[in-house]
């Protein structure tokens, strides 16, 4: 038991001395983080001398730098440098149903030259040097096509625009619908082209009850329409202007009735009647729009066409088998019911001429320019006075005549043999005036 207590002892003692060593230790630790510490001594702060200071400059971070604009690109070289690099431009038109626009013309609207028709497909090919270029489409009676820039190696389709229409109403001088009558389109003038247009002379036959007709499909540009019926002469309608994809509606051409023209047709040798002669209107309109039935001369040459125009000069033509055929000029009703005209016929020689007529002696036709002089007859006042083939006529009187129908320029210059007209001609840009007598002709 002594040996315990000594042990114990022993252990006791050993583990004063570690506390007392750990003591002496940490004690000092203690007092040294505890105490305050004194401020650092700091050398005297010396004032740098005034000096000018240089301006700011900016600072050109990372990110500002990236900010800035980029330089722009280089321009890209003229058509013309290119064109010899590229292919053929091909393309396609299509009508507004997308359908093969077959027989379209396209050209390049800065290059007219350059230009292409389009297959049975709508397909087209252009030379290289259209790459680039504005192309336009045209088709009528479609609108022309969006102006585009058409390029090689890619598909160019061209769209074509529908055509416009004219909606309107026939109606008598006391504004009852005429029902039946024939409807025709008697000039037109392309928009933009300054260019007369071909006349479409296929009449149509209109039956409504209203008097109302529709013609659809039409190029856009300026129209003059004519209708007839029987009893009724031909009459026209003031200019419409049609747009593509656009109906021009209310459109109302009164149609008056006409009147009677009476008379006798004779031999002109032996004042002998002549049996079944036909009478007719002749020149009343390009268009075919005549609903006037010509008239026969019975047992005494007597003949009665009903439906001419009831006021303003119109002609007739006399036919027979056995006679030169004759035209009448310068007929007028002069608003009244009826007017008498008696007429001889010369009788057929052997390889003589076949057609007498009176006015100037020329042929006009609607060309590109207008109404234009196709020939004249040799001897007649216009060769005499000078006239020539291609002379586009645009005065007559001293009224303008370029917005007139061919027939109105046709009853114009016609007239009485030994009365005067005066017609202004444009001959390569220089207008001509020249005076008239008017004449018999024969051809």
């Amino acid at each position: 038991m002594a040996e315990g207590w000594t042990a114990g002892a022993q252990r006791r003692a050993w583990l004063s001395a570690a506390l007392l060593s750990v003591a002496l230790l940490v004690v000092p630790l203690l007092f040294w983080l505890l105490l305050p510490r004194p401020a650092p001594v700091m050398p005297a702060r010396q004032e740098p001398a005034p000096a000018r200071l240089a301006p700011p400059q900016p600072e050109h971070t990372a990110r500002e730098v990236e900010a800035e604009p980029p330089a722009p690109p280089p321009p890209p070289p003229p058509r013309e440098t290119t064109a010899a690099r590229a292919g053929p431009v091909r393309g396609a038109v299509v009508d507004p149903e997308g359908r093969p626009g077959a027989g379209a013309t396209v050209r390049c609207t800065d290059e007219p030259s350059l230009s292409a028709v389009a297959d049975a497909e709508g397909r087209f090919e252009l030379p290289p040097e259209a790459d680039g270029c504005t192309a336009v489409a045209t088709h009528p009676p479609f609108g022309d096509t969006e102006p585009a820039r058409v390029a090689a190696g890619r598909d160019n389709i061209l769209h074509l625009i529908a055509g416009g229409s004219i909606a309107g109403e026939v109606v008598d001088q006391s504004g009852r619908p005429v029902e039946e009558y024939l409807l025709a389109i008697e000039s037109f003038l392309p928009s933009g082209s300054g260019a007369h247009g071909s006349v479409n002379g296929r009449a149509r036959k209109v039956s409504d009850p209203s008097g109302a007709f529709q013609l659809n499909d039409l190029e856009p540009g300026r129209y003059v329409l004519t209708v007839s019926a029987p009893g009724r002469p031909p009459t026209r309608s003031a200019p419409v202007d049609v747009e593509a994809g656009v109906a021009a509606r209310r459109v109302r051409i009164v149609l008056p009735q006409g009147a009677t023209l009476r008379g006798r047709i004779v031999d002109a040798d032996s004042r002998a009647p002549v049996v079944e002669a036909q009478v007719e209107l002749d020149s009343a309109t390009s268009s075919g729009a005549n609903a006037i039935s010509l008239a026969l001369t019975d047992s005494n040459g007597d003949y009665e066409l009903q439906g001419v125009p009831a006021s303003g000069p119109f002609s007739v033509r006399v036919r027979h088998d056995q006679y030169v055929s004759k035209i009448v000029p310068g007929l007028d009703a002069r608003g009244a019911g009826s007017a008498r005209a008696d007429i001889e016929l010369r009788l057929l020689g052997d390889g003589g001429s076949r057609e007498e007529l009176t006015g100037i002696g020329a042929m006009l036709a609607v060309s590109s320019s207008g109404v234009t002089i196709a020939d004249v007859i040799e001897g007649g006042p216009a060769a005499l006075a000078g006239l020539a083939q291609g002379d586009v006529i645009v005065r007559i009187d001293g009224e303008p005549a370029t917005d007139l129908p061919l027939a109105d320029c046709i009853q114009r210059l016609r007239g009485p043999a030994g009365t005067r007209v005066s017609v202004g001609v444009d001959r390569g840009g220089r207008v001509l005036e020249v005076t008239m007598r008017r004449d018999v002709v024969v051809r």
